[in-house]
């Protein structure tokens, strides 16, 4: 039974969704219109995809929190505004997290038919032991 009840946890903990991330408002209208979806869609997954590779290499202690991360990709693809919203316990494991971003830029750019100044990024970096590294777009 504490077998299971731990399998349990383990797969509760592996399906939480990794990355998160956000976009601004496009410089002409309120929201990315329904057309753009995918192209944002398709743009937020090659940008955690290439995190994704840098963070599952790092070097960290496990423990139980989730790093989260916010920054902006600009229509180059450079990247600023880097910030720590949620830092681990240990000071290893947040300069992984934003190691893993600095040295994934720069991301593509932005594409043209989204017509953002930049995007805004939120990223979340598990430190659990059996956490599955997978991008979700949302």
């Amino acid at each position: 039974m504490k077998k299971l009840t731990l399998l349990v946890v383990i797969i509760m903990f592996a399906i939480v969704p990794v990355f998160s991330l956000e976009v601004n408002p496009p410089k002409d209208s309120a929201v990315v219109s329904v057309e753009n979806q995918d192209a944002l869609n398709q743009y937020k997954l090659k940008c955690s995809e290439k995190v994704q590779t840098n963070w599952k290499n790092s070097k960290i202690k496990h423990d139980d929190t989730e790093i989260k991360i916010s920054f902006k990709t600009l229509p180059d693809g450079s990247v600023e505004d880097i910030k720590v919203l949620q830092s681990s316990k240990y000071e290893q494991n947040n300069q992984a997290a934003l190691d893993a971003i600095a040295d994934a830029a720069p991301f593509e750019p932005i594409p043209e038919e989204l017509n953002a100044q930049y995007t805004e990024h939120i990223m979340s970096f598990p430190c659990r032991r059996y956490a599955i590294i997978t991008p979700k777009v949302q």
